[in-house]
This record gives C-alpha cells, sequence and structure tokens, in this order.
C-alpha cells in the first residue's frame, strides 16, 4: 500500500500500495506503493536483553527508535525480530513504535525533529526536501546496482532510502467463492470483471468487491495501478508525464476510476460503505464473505493467515484493455534515517542490516527483497501463471525526477489522497449530483493546468 519501480515519482512509491505496504492499517499495511490529518495515536514496545551473540559491528552502540506501520505485529518485531538484529548488533538497543494512520501522522511529525531514528519515508514528499528530514544512505551510482529503486529517493548523487519490500499490483480473491458463483477462469479485461461481480453477487452471499471505503489509504492504492491499465512499463515515469490531458477518456487514469465508479454504480460493493473495517476486512474475504479487494501483493500473505481457509486465497491481475498484461514491481515504503537523530550511524546499521540480512520483506511483508538481483517469492508464482509480467517500471529521465510530485501537490490532485475516490463512490452509489465525467473533468483540468507550467519545454509536443 502494488511494481518495482521506478524514479521520479513517490506517486510510484507506494505502492502501494501498492503496492504500499500493510498491516494494521495499511499505509499500515503497504504503496506503496502503493498507494492518502489528524493525529490517532501510536504504541510502542522497547527491546530489554540483549542475547550474548557475536556482533559484526562491536563498536556500534546506541538507542534508536524505528517507527512502522505494522501496528499489527509491532509487539512480534519488538521481540523476536529484534532479538535477531541484536545477535549481529547486540550492543544498540531498539524501541519500535508502531503509528497509526502513519501516511498522515507521519507527515505531522515531521514538522519537529521527534520522528524516530529510522521511519519510513511519506508520499509526496518532494526530492528537493530529502536532505531537510533524511540522511543520506550512500551514493547512488555506487548502490543503484546493489538494491533495486532507489532511484525513487535520490537528490544530488545521493540516496535516502531503500525499499522495505518490493511487491506487484492486482487484486486478491477468493477462489472458492470465484467457483461458487460459476466463474471458472480469471476476468482480465474491465468487462469481464464486472460479469464476474454480478455473477458473485447473484449466486453468493459474498460482499462481490470490498473497497475498505473508510479507511483512506485502501481507495488511494488504486492510483497505483497505471502500469497493469496501460499494459506498459514505460507509462507511470515517462509517457503519463509526456501526456497533457493523463485523466481524459481512454487514458489508463480515466480506466482505472471508471473501474471504480461502474463496480460502485452497480451495487457490486458494500451496502454501506461508510461502515467498512480494515481489520475485519481480512477474516471475512478469508472466510469467503468477501469475493475481491483491490490491494497489492503484499496483503496475500495478511489474508493468508486471518483465517482457517489460506488455501482460498488467490491473486489477479488488474484489469486492463491493454495488449499485455504487465504488473509491476514496486517499492513499499522505503526505510529511511532521521536527519535529527543523534545515533545515526546505528540506524544506518540496523537498515542495511533489515535489508541485507533479513528476512522482513518476504516473511513480514509478503514481498521481495530489494537485494539485486530480485527472486520472486513462491507466493507470487501463481500469479505469474496467469500471463502477468512482472517489470520494473522504466525510470524516468533527470531532468523529470520528482514532477510528478510537483504536478500533484500544484494542482491539488492528490493521486494518493482519497478525496476524489471517495467523491467517485458517492456519486456512482447516488450520494453525490456530479457524474463520472464530471470529476474525472475537474481533474484533468487542474492537472493540465499544472503541467503546462511544470512541464519542461522539451517534452511538450
Amino acid at each position: 500500500m502494488m511494481k518495482k519501480a521506478l524514479s521520479m515519482s513517490l506517486f510510484i512509491v507506494l505502492l502501494a500500495g501498492l503496492l504500499s505496504g500493510c498491516s494494521g492499517n495499511k499505509n499500515n499495511d503497504n504503496a506503496g506503493n502503493t498507494a492518502s490529518a489528524t493525529p490517532s495515536g501510536s504504541s510502542s514496545a522497547e527491546s530489554g536483553d540483549t542475547p550474548e551473540s557475536s556482533s559484526a559491528e562491536p563498536a556500534l552502540s546506541g538507542s534508536i527508535t524505528v517507527l512502522t506501520q505494522r501496528t499489527d505485529i509491532v509487539d512480534i518485531l519488538q521481540k523476536e525480530f529484534t532479538d535477531e538484529f541484536n545477535k549481529a548488533y547486540p550492543d544498540i538497543k531498539v524501541k519500535w513504535e508502531a503509528v497509526q494512520d502513519y501516511e498522515n501522522n507521519i507527515k505531522i511529525r515531521m514538522n519537529t525533529e521527534d520522528y524516530g531514528d529510522v521511519l519510513l519515508i511519506p508520499n509526496n514528499v518532494e526530492p528537493k526536501d530529502f536532505p531537510n528530514f533524511f540522511e543520506p544512505l550512500g551514493d547512488y551510482e555506487a548502490d543503484k546496482s546493489k538494491y533495486s529503486q532507489i532511484d525513487a529517493h535520490r537528490f544530488e548523487g545521493k540516496y535516502y532510502g531503500i525499499p522495505m519490500a518490493i511487491n506487484t499490483l492486482g487484486i486478491v480473491y477468493n477462489k472458492k467463492v470465484f467457483s461458487d458463483a460459476g466463474v471458472t477462469s480469471v476476468p482480465k479485461t474491465p468487462s469481464e470483471f464486472l460479469a464476474a461481480m454480478q455473477k458473485i453477487k447473484d449466486n453468493t452471499k459474498a460482499i462481490p468487491l470490498y473497497t475498505n471505503y473508510k479507511d483512506d489509504w485502501t481507495l488511494s492504492q488504486w492510483s497505483d495501478y497505471l502500469q497493469p491499465a496501460a499494459g506498459d512499463p514505460d507509462y507511470p515515469n515517462i509517457g503519463v508525464l509526456q501526456d497533457p490531458h493523463p485523466w481524459a477518456a481512454g487514458k489508463p487514469f480515466n480506466d482505472i476510476f471508471k473501474l471504480m465508479y461502474d463496480v460502485a454504480k452497480q451495487g457490486l460493493i458494500e451496502k454501506d460503505p461508510t461502515t467498512t473495517d480494515w481489520e475485519s476486512s481480512k477474516g471475512m474475504i478469508n472466510r469467503g464473505e468477501i469475493g475481491t479487494m483491490v490491494l497489492g501483493s503484499w496483503a496475500i500473505a495478511q489474508m493468508q493467515g486471518a483465517g482457517p481457509n489460506p488455501q482460498d486465497i488467490g491473486y489477479m491481475p488488474f484489469p486492463t484493455n491493454a495488449a499485455k498484461l504487465s504488473a509491476p514491481l514496486a517499492a513499499d515504503y522505503n526505510w529511511s534515517v532521521n536527519v535529527h537523530s543523534k545515533n545515526k550511524e546505528a540506524a544506518k546499521a540496523f537498515i542495511h542490516w533489515v535489508v541485507d540480512e533479513s528476512d522482513y520483506a518476504d516473511k513480514y511483508q509478503g514481498g521481495f527483497s530489494a537485494v539485486m538481483p530480485l527472486k520472486v517469492p513462491e507466493l507470487l508464482k501463481g500469479f505469474e501463471d496467469l500471463g502477468v509480467t512482472m517489470e520494473v517500471s522504466t525510470p524516468g529521465p533527470d531532468d523529470l525526477n520528482g514532477v510528478m510530485t510537483q504536478i500533484d501537490n500544484d494542482s491539488e490532485v492528490g493521486i494518493h489522497n482519497p478525496d476524489f475516490k471517495k467523491k467517485l463512490i458517492e456519486a456512482a452509489i447516488g450520494n453525490r449530483k456530479e457524474s463520472f465525467e464530471d470529476i474525472m473533468n475537474d481533474l484533468d483540468k487542474r492537472w493540465n493546468k499544472s503541467w503546462e507550467k511544470l512541464i519542461p519545454a522539451n517534452y511538450k509536443k
């Protein structure tokens, strides 16, 4: 909270949810990344005993606070995971702090100097601001072949984040619900998907598609599906920025949100979207009470572990009219070091151990480790078998680095904000007067105004 992604736009990062990744509340779960402003609380736990073991860096010591979006497993991370870290670094004490509604609350905390020692970089921080908030982790050119997608958080030759996991994007679904509904093959186009959802509504008691409307980040993840909608790994970082009207009819953004609108318009979502509950939805899809949810691959393991039927949880491509089924390999949230940390070396040691040595990405995030070369986890072998090509989105050129975020902020479109997604669903179910076209035209008009102002002249046809 779904694309291995890219470089220039944080928009890819989440992915999020993409692909963004995943937990007690997605931001809290993915998305990246991908992949949503009021404090809602946090919880923390601290490691006490340090096991006696040999240390890779015995000279490193100190206490660090690690902020995480994983409200659901903070106690496990504090005890079991930290115990493993302390076998390598016995003199570094770690306190994990789980932040509710991570995306919104971390941005509030970043107005102070008190945002932990290790944290996950939120969306929509412009590259020029990286040095104001984060400590450089190394030279980009030296490490770009070691870690996947560190180009997304680079600035002036340095990189400031390493993905905690690499996810892909698709749709989590319940195989038994599909079978009971008479859906005999995985739908691959929007029309096939809507027909399958109608069969679920007609022939089962399951909710065809659960939007998780109330948890904003779950709607925000839909924005990360540009590559699947386009069928082109060049589109998210290059094609979309060369298009002055990417929200117009027939374009990937429009196609993505037309599906969101249509599924709601046809009554194929929750009866009352305002009553959804993220934590409950995990068990619901496991038990066959939900047919599908649009979430990054990080969610597969969580849904499988949420009830007695892990074998019923599958992963399918996002419906597209494109000729190719292309799923991005995208960075989830990125580990980073607070520029104000008093223990920067200990914090860096922690990040590199987590990424280079531990099984965090696979065990806790259900994704690829960012260490190159990438290895497809068993969890996603079936996804490949459906004819999906999982591939990294093509990085954009240096002179477009960060421009996606600049346009998004300037236009106030809010690619990863929930506002216009909620408008679409409310309009679809009759709670607002705007049409789908009204909402898309407004987004396109605002985007185009900022695009004309911010895109270099050599990219305008």
